[in-house]
C-alpha cells in the first residue's frame, strides 16, 4: 500500500512539471539595463528622475553609488543641493559601463545644481 501510494505522487509530480520549450524566445521577457550614479560629496542631497519616476536620496560622509534602471531610451534629470561648502563630484554611467558625465563642481552652501543627461540602450 505504502509502495503504490509513493509510485503514485511520484508519477503526479512528474506530470504536473510544466517544461518550457527548449525554442522559446526571449519575447515575452522584459530586460531592464542598469546605470550607476555617483556622488561624491560631504553633506549633501540629489533628487534624479529615471523614467517619469522620481528618487531622493542624502549623501553624507563620501560616496554613494546609486544604481538605475531602465528599459528605454530617456533623459537623467538630476538635481543636487549642496548643504555645505564642498567640492562635489557627479558621475553617471549607462549599463554598458560608458561614462555619460564625469563632473567636479566647487559648490556653496545651500547651491542647487540641475542637469540633463541622455542614457541610450544602444
Amino acid at each position: 500500500m505504502k509502495i503504490s501510494t509513493l509510485l503514485i505522487l511520484l508519477i503526479l509530480s512528474f506530470t504536473s512539471c510544466k517544461k518550457e520549450s527548449l525554442t522559446d524566445d526571449l519575447s515575452n521577457v522584459v530586460l531592464s539595463n542598469k546605470g550607476i550614479l555617483r556622488v561624491e560629496c560631504n553633506d549633501c542631497q540629489i533628487s534624479y528622475s529615471v523614467q517619469n519616476k522620481d528618487f531622493n536620496v542624502s549623501v553624507k560622509d563620501g560616496s554613494e553609488d546609486i544604481p538605475f534602471f531602465y528599459v528605454t531610451d530617456f533623459n537623467l534629470i538630476t538635481q543636487l543641493k549642496s548643504l555645505q561648502n564642498q567640492g562635489i563630484r557627479l558621475m553617471i554611467i549607462d549599463s554598458y559601463g560608458r561614462v555619460v558625465s564625469n563632473e567636479l563642481n566647487s559648490c556653496v552652501q545651500g547651491e542647487v545644481r540641475k542637469g540633463s543627461f541622455r542614457i541610450n540602450t544602444k
